[in-house]
């Protein structure tokens, strides 16, 4: 393997151990909602603050959250999950499909359209 895919593979491989725990992985869904302060967060996964800072750092130092200051003054910090840094978990495409196969029960004018339909968006 290159480096550029061992690098990948060592990148997606923390992102998974960082999620393994349920503690962070309950951040993460509470995260997918939307940015939470600290204390919100604290309170929305029943967990002390100095626990929650410990799994935040894992979950940052994984790529998976970040930090920004408010809008509005500045002074307080919120949290949010990093934009499709969760799209990188399922990895490269594996292989090309060689075929697709469109299977409709209640009409079967709808494969044909469906086959139609596909043949226009893909070269398979």
């Amino acid at each position: 393997m290159n480096s550029e895919v061992t690098s990948e593979l060592g990148r997606r491989a923390a992102m998974y151990a960082a999620l393994a725990d349920p503690a962070r992985l309950r951040i993460t869904d509470v995260l997918a909602d939307g940015d939470a302060s600290p204390s919100e967060l604290a309170a929305l996964v029943s967990m002390p603050s100095n626990l929650l800072a410990h799994h935040l750092r894992v979950l940052e130092d994984a790529g998976l959250v970040s930090r920004h200051r408010s809008e509005g003054d500045k002074r307080r910090t919120y949290l949010r999950l990093v934009p499709d840094a969760l799209d990188v978990l399922a990895g490269p495409p594996g292989r090309p499909a060689q075929r697709v196969l469109f299977v409709c029960t209640a009409n079967s004018a709808r494969s044909h359209l469906a086959a139609a339909l596909w043949r226009r968006a893909s070269a398979v």
